[in-house]
């Protein structure tokens, strides 16, 4: 559900506003409402970007606080501190890639150099000074021929991705007599040096990377403790521009919104602090409300669901506790397997445990949909890529057979419910007359269905009956057609009616059909594992003339067809599983149930 709020207003003295602001900041409710846009504040934009530089500093330092402790007392107070140590971590980390782009460099000239071999330069230094130079030459193979080696006097030393390498000796001033080939430049230094340099390089970036994984669980809680004060100024920073100024801008008047059931409590602490401040009355319809969501652990789980679209508006219901259980169907009938449901119930319930204390908001999440997924799976008979006995019965509800049919009903059975969540959500909004043409909607397309089906399914109704399902159509009818706009000419309220009643036709239609991805995406993971089974059974060899090697060669290359394969399938059952509920629940039930979102989330003026 959303929570209720109470909207605040504040009026304070110029000289008294920013001591004002840390009592409310203590206090830790009021949501301050923003009258003024703060992008363009130079001084916010730069605590903006120091906050992203921090950022990228923590990303960048944890893979080095890997299997280490954190430290728990960080000694960062100050900005100012916390600005030297980004520009100390920032020349660490510089110097780190410099260190590794020289050692990069190094390995590459010690492949350039490997090819003419173990070499003095200062041999070479020597034929200079004699008047001798040798030169470093290369070719394609097809054009060094024995022919060319004997006519240059060349001395061939390597060959390498079909050319040849090979050095000439001449005296210092002759022209160069080998315009046919590439000349190289003569290597500075030998493989040995280069090697050593390498060694050099390694020993001084492995000294330089433990040096920084030592001091990183410090350094990530100060910068951590660094980000926390950035916040806290860039929040008290946007709620001291957030003020409008009165009688010459002696006066500020403040407006925020609080939590009702955190009102009486929030007011008994402002009455301690003298600060002049009155309850005032809000337009919904007109004013952005932030939105505070509250639910039992269930539909808390599912808020990130909620979340990834938008949170609703003030005006709207909270339909997480709605949505939830139809995405624990809907996932674990794209996931289609019970085993893998298993797995990731199991997986999300150790990691919680091993993150007691942190948010567990996602792992609950896993939780709650893993063990729909094995419940799911084991419905449709399937765990790890194999059929359960009672799924090859074929006169069993859910076999494959039936399955399509009934992924339809199971959405049309969400989309009916959404259009009686609008129905809902417009009595609230509008008043119940506007309403009822919503769910004189829901009772005739139900109505309609009822009479076309039961005979096709030979159940026969008491004759009362039929005439009731009758009677409740006709009524039905009448209230779409002529009462879906209360005040209006009844032409116009009939005219509605059939631009209704197209829309109804056409997009129940799309809507329904849409769901059958649930059929086919369960049957898809179904199919490749009962595929990777096979597989595996296949490596093992059987028959009396079946070695003891060989089974135990077939049984090892089975496992780890197994496993390689399930693992694939495990991966994109859950993407799918996980996407395609999602496209279901954004779009045909949150567009049948009317939802319009848009909500801003609560946010209090509060010290992180």
């Amino acid at each position: 559900m959303i929570q209720p709020m109470s909207k605040y207003a504040f009026l304070v003295f110029h000289r008294d506003y920013e001591a004002v602001l840390h009592q409310l900041r203590e206090l830790g409710v009021l949501h301050i409402q923003e009258r003024r846009d703060t992008r363009e504040v130079e001084e916010l934009q730069q605590i903006q970007q120091e906050r992203g530089e921090v950022k990228i500093l923590l990303r960048q330092l944890r893979p080095f606080a890997e299997g280490q402790d954190p430290e728990l007392h960080p000694r960062l107070r100050q900005r100012a501190e916390g600005q030297e140590l980004v520009r100390e971590l920032h020349g660490l980390l510089e110097l780190r890639g410099q260190k590794q782009q020289e050692l990069a460099a190094l390995r590459a000239e010690a492949g350039e150099v490997a090819l003419w071999g173990d070499f003095s330069p200062e041999r070479l230094e020597q034929l200079d000074t004699a008047g001798y130079q040798l030169e470093f030459y290369s070719m394609p193979l097809a054009r060094y021929t024995e022919d060319f080696e004997a006519g240059h006097d060349v001395l061939p030393i390597a060959e390498q991705a079909g050319r040849k390498y090979f050095v000439l000796l001449r005296r210092a001033g002759d022209a160069a007599p080998l315009a046919e080939a590439d000349r190289l430049a003569r290597p500075a230094r030998s493989v040995a040096q280069v090697e050593e340099l390498i060694a050099q390089r390694r020993e001084e970036l492995e000294t330089l990377e433990r040096s920084i994984t030592i001091e990183t669980p410090s350094h990530l809680a100060e910068l951590e403790q660094y980000d926390r004060l950035l916040e806290n100024e860039l929040s008290f920073g946007k709620a001291q521009l957030q003020a409008e100024r009165l009688a010459d801008e002696r006066l500020f008047l403040l407006e925020g919104f609080v939590p009702t059931e955190q009102a009486a409590a929030f007011e008994q602490e402002l009455a301690k602090t003298g600060c002049y401040f009155k309850q005032i009355d809000f337009d919904p319809a007109t004013e952005r409300v932030p939105i505070q969501l509250k639910n039992n652990s269930f539909a808390r789980s599912f808020e990130f669901i909620t979340q990834l679209f938008s949170l609703p508006n003030y005006g709207e219901i909270d339909q997480t506790v709605l949505i939830a259980p139809f995405f624990m169907l809907f996932f674990g009938m794209c996931f289609g397997d019970a085993g893998y449901g298993l797995i990731l119930l199991l997986a999300s319930t150790y990691f919680r445990f091993r993150n007691k204390g942190g948010d567990n908001s996602l792992l609950s999440l896993g939780q709650w949909l893993g063990g729909g997924a094995f419940v799911v799976g084991l419905v449709l008979g399937s765990i790890f890529g194999m059929e359960l006995p009672w799924a090859r019965d074929k006169d069993y509800l859910f076999n494959q057979d039936n399955m399509m049919v009934i992924a339809v009903v199971i959405g049309l059975i969400q989309v009916f419910f959404g259009k009686l969540v609008g129905a809902y959500k417009t009595s609230r909004q509008q008043g119940w007359r506007y309403a009822l043409s919503g769910y004189a909607w829901v009772l005739l397309l139900i109505g309609l269905g009822l009479i076309y089906l039961l005979p096709k399914l030979e159940i026969m109704l008491p004759l009362w009956l039929q005439y009731g399902l009758y009677g409740v159509v006709g009524l039905s009818v009448l209230v779409a057609f002529l009462y879906n706009s209360p005040g209006k000419n009844p032409l116009i309220n009939i005219g509605s009616g059939l631009w209704t009643s197209y829309n109804n036709a056409s997009g129940l239609l799309g809507d329904a059909l849409s769901y059958i991805r649930l059929f086919a995406i369960g049957l898809t993971g179904s199919i490749l594992g009962s595929v990777f089974n096979q597989l595996a059974m296949s490596c093992i060899p059987s028959g009396a003339d079946a070695s003891i090697g060989g089974i135990v060669i077939g049984w090892v290359m089975a496992l780890f067809i197994l496993a390689f394969g399930h693992t694939i399938n495990f991966g994109i059952a859950l993407i799918g599983a996980f996407v395609h509920p999602l496209r279901l629940t954004f779009v045909e039930y949150y567009k049948n149930s009317e939802f319009e979102g848009g909500g801003r989330p609560y946010a209090p003026l509060k010290r992180k």
